[in-house]
């Protein structure tokens, strides 16, 4: 990737987050903090973000931005996704009705489930072209697509069509993406998803969050959920003692070495 491209995808970051460090550049691009100092001071010079100390931070709102492209995100810790996707998987049985929330995290779990006895219901549209895609015969999940508005650049169905279509289902799980967690409760960027997030919330009897680290003390627009409406919160590296303690018996760390609930091999 030239200095261009991923200046591009600087910018797109921004613009879902508002504000990014150097270290989390140097994490999200394998650059060297300065190659990502370089970069900031080019953006900053050219007028196009906004120079702060240790980082950098959007010129323009994300309350319109809803989502960064599904292609420019699943570039992001995608052996922490693949990880978060196997623990979560094991939180369903076969003949089960789930609920999948758009997202890559999410994206990655529809690859497990893609010869599983299951009835999906999603209102992302490469959740169930993935699972058709890979479904190794005729006894996989069956796929049920909510009607709805398809945002450009996200796969996914959203407004009241959609709401309405998960409020035609209950289902076991519900596994959601998330924006951002905070001690105060798990947010979304667009009150659009947040409005179908909420309506499988209603839906589900229980409810699996997918995060990886970089979602940990980040506050996007809309919220989400609170703490009490987790039943299983799967990331791929320990939290901070707060996000532990909050968590409790419900964290689930896929780390590479185990899936660990607080802890105990699970």
């Amino acid at each position: 990737m030239n200095s261009s491209q991923r200046a591009d995808k600087i910018l797109e970051v921004l613009r879902e987050r508002g504000e990014l460090t150097v270290s989390q550049a140097c994490e999200l691009f394998d650059i060297s903090p300065a190659t990502a100092r370089r970069d900031f001071v080019t953006l900053a010079n050219s007028g196009k973000a906004e120079k702060t100390w240790g980082g950098l931070r959007s010129i323009l709102s994300n309350t319109f931005e809803p989502m960064l492209s599904v292609g420019i995100r699943n570039d992001f810790f995608i052996e922490g996704k693949r990880r978060i996707a196997a623990a979560a998987s094991q939180f369903c049985t076969d003949g089960d009705i789930v609920f999948i929330d758009g997202g890559t995290t999410t994206l990655h779990l529809a690859r497990s489930f893609a010869n599983r006895s299951l009835r999906i219901v999603t209102n992302s549209l490469l959740v169930a072209h993935e699972i058709d895609r890979l479904r190794s015969g005729p006894n996989g999940p069956e796929v049920f697509l909510t009607g709805g508005y398809l945002y450009p650049g996200s796969g996914l169905l959203v407004g009241p069509e959609a709401t309405a279509g998960f409020g035609k289902y209950r289902a076991q799980t519900a596994f959601l993406s998330v924006g951002g967690i905070g001690e105060d409760g798990i947010t979304n960027n667009h009150h659009l998803v947040v409005e179908i997030e909420r309506r499988m919330i209603e839906r589900a009897e229980r409810v699996v969050l997918l995060a990886d680290h970089s979602k940990f003390d980040r506050h996007d627009l809309v919220l989400e959920c609170t703490w009490q409406d987790v039943h299983r919160l799967v990331t791929d590296s320990q939290p901070s003692e707060n996000y532990v303690r909050l968590a409790g018996s419900r964290l689930v760390v896929a780390d590479g070495r185990s899936s660990r609930a607080q802890g105990q091999v699970i």
